[in-house]
């Protein structure tokens, strides 16, 4: 693949032929917006936020315009050449600078000297610079070469070598996105090195793709499945062509499941399964599906394009130019059904309306307690919904503030309430799912921590035009049973009836009155402001408390 990018001719084709005239036009766009003559200046007062007050996100913005400058430089520089690489060596001349290529939540402790920390963003970075000297080349200055091999040993290969790093004992996209990146960087820059420890990175993917169900169902959500399979594929690509094909991730089944992940929770044009720490109107990167495209065919679902993103990050974009094909236009979302039951997850799609149910457990990483949950979709808009993600602090993710949230708690999510009492983060209770005769149950009373509650069983039956939900519990004792319903449209509460947007919400009305409350929802800007949304939160009583809710959603 890469040999390609060291070619006049090929050069000369990505600039003037018309195949690749759509993708010049979208690089152009990003270089206007990315590149910055004089990017915020990278401050200590900014850096110690983290550790001091759990704010992030100031010290991030700067760091990532420097980042971004020097990623979009070194595209316009290898296909254009002249002025650009001057300026390619001032970016990487001011990215080599920089204290710490990790972000400032990674660094452990603040107070010692730490510039090698290999997470996310450092590895990511290594990468890319490794690949802009392979392919630049003596292109650039003597000194910024030498300097690209000192900064590299010193800040990913020795540090590597090092000590065995906390994301290789991870099943998540940490995994993946640290040690495809690090495979990549020495790959390039150190090839002896990297055979010798290839042993241990086979190790560390092998622990990525264990950490996907056996239905390829990603537990983080469908944001950091494109994140780290699209670092992951990005590795396999390279590493296949490395090993001349002795090492191919893509044979293995599993992977092909994983791959096909995104269209199983795709609700809408515009919505994606939000479960845990993502959003539903996340992008999946070019540079992961077209190369999937180009190896499963049909595959792969290729959705809208306003659903796509154009990668910034250089070796991502060489990837994305490799396999564009401008053929592979926005593919029909069809109707479907899908139950994944090592995972637990439920999708419905139909001509009226989406369902996404859930099982699985509590103690995924980027977990919301929120097993038994679902989202229901009508008209490309969310209806009954996942809030997903609340912005990003320290706190966010300690114990015990973390499962406070609106967001991540249970009360936030439509599950029913105990006696009370939300659901409890219990890392060894789990739920237990089947899908029989059309009807997707999951039994996830380990979830709240009652010993008082000996029964919970959620009944899910999706139909043309209506879902019927039926909860069965038991309760000894004094008890109470709320089901709740969570929507960012007001509720309009008559007998027996919710109506919230173009759905109802119908109940005996003998048996259990309706009521609703507002909270907020909070996420973030890149430059700090606080987005406020209005939520809704429905709450249904069971008055009668005889074991048994039965709700009817119709479609109006």
């Amino acid at each position: 693949m890469l040999e390609k990018f060291k070619s006049e001719a090929f050069l000369r084709e990505y600039r003037e032929s018309e195949k690749y005239a759509s993708v010049r036009k979208e690089y152009e766009d990003l270089y206007a917006k990315r590149s910055f003559d004089e990017p915020l200046m990278l401050k200590f007062s900014k850096f110690r936020m983290f550790a001091e007050k759990g704010e992030r996100n100031l010290y991030e913005f700067a760091l990532n315009q420097h980042i971004d400058t020097l990623y979009i430089t070194a595209y316009k520089a290898l296909f254009w050449g002249g002025e650009y690489i001057s300026k390619l060596e001032d970016a990487l001349y001011d990215v080599l600078s920089i204290y710490v290529w990790a972000i400032h939540a990674h660094v452990p402790d603040i107070n010692e000297e730490n510039y090698y920390e290999l997470d996310l963003a450092s590895t990511a970075i290594g990468a890319s610079i490794a690949l802009i000297d392979y392919l630049m080349g003596d292109k650039l200055h003597p000194l910024i070469r030498k300097r690209i091999d000192t900064e590299l040993r010193r800040r990913i290969l020795e540090p590597f070598k090092a000590k065995v790093w906390h994301w290789e004992d991870r099943y998540n996209n940490w995994t993946a996105v640290c040690a495809g990146n690090t495979g990549m960087a020495l790959m390039l820059k150190y090839p002896e090195e990297f055979k010798a420890l290839l042993p241990r990175f086979n190790e560390n993917m092998r622990k990525f793709i264990a950490g996907f169900s056996n239905d390829g169902v990603c537990y983080e959500g469908a944001g950091y499945w494109g994140y780290g399979l699209s670092n992951f594929v990005l590795y396999a690509i390279l590493l296949k062509e490395f090993t001349n094909g002795e090492i191919d991730y893509f044979t293995d089944p599993k992977v092909k499941d994983i791959c096909r992940f995104f269209e199983k929770v795709a609700l809408s044009k515009d919505i994606i399964t939000c479960y845990g720490d993502t959003t539903i109107d996340i992008k999946i990167t070019t540079s992961l599906l077209y190369p999937l495209k180009a190896i499963y065919g049909d595959e792969i679902w290729v959705p809208d394009q306003s659903r796509l993103s154009v990668p910034v990050h250089f070796i991502h974009a060489l990837l994305y130019i490799e396999y564009y094909d401008p053929e592979y236009t926005c593919d029909e979302l069809k109707n479907a059904e899908y139950y994944m039951p090592d995972a637990g997850w439920y999708t419905k799609r139909t001509n009226k309306y989406s369902l996404a149910a859930r099982g699985g457990w509590n103690g995924d990483s980027h977990n919301h307690n929120d097993v038994g949950s679902f989202m229901l979709v009508r008209d490309n808009r969310q209806v009954l919904i996942d809030m997903g993600t609340r912005y990003y602090t320290k706190d966010y993710f300690e114990m015990p503030q973390r499962y406070a949230y609106l967001e991540t708690s249970s009360r936030g999510h439509n599950v029913p309430i105990i006696n009370g009492q939300y659901q409890a983060n219990v890392r060894d209770t789990r739920s237990y799912t089947s899908f029989e005769e059309g009807v997707f149950s999951v039994d996830f009373k380990e979830l709240y921590d009652i010993t008082a509650l000996k029964k919970l069983v959620r009944h899910y039956r999706a139909e043309d035009e209506s879902i019927y939900i039926c909860d069965e519990y038991s309760i000894e004792g004094e008890r109470s049973f709320t089901e709740r319903f969570v929507s960012y449209f007001e509720p309009k509460i008559t007998e027996g009836r919710v109506e919230i947007d173009n759905i109802a919400i119908c109940f005996d009305a003998t048996k259990c009155k309706a009521r609703y409350e507002k909270d907020i929802h909070l996420t973030k800007n890149p430059d700090d402001s606080i987005n406020e949304t209005v939520v809704y939160l429905t709450s249904i009583d069971d008055l009668e408390l005889n074991g048994r809710v039965d709700i009817k959603i119709d479609m109006i």
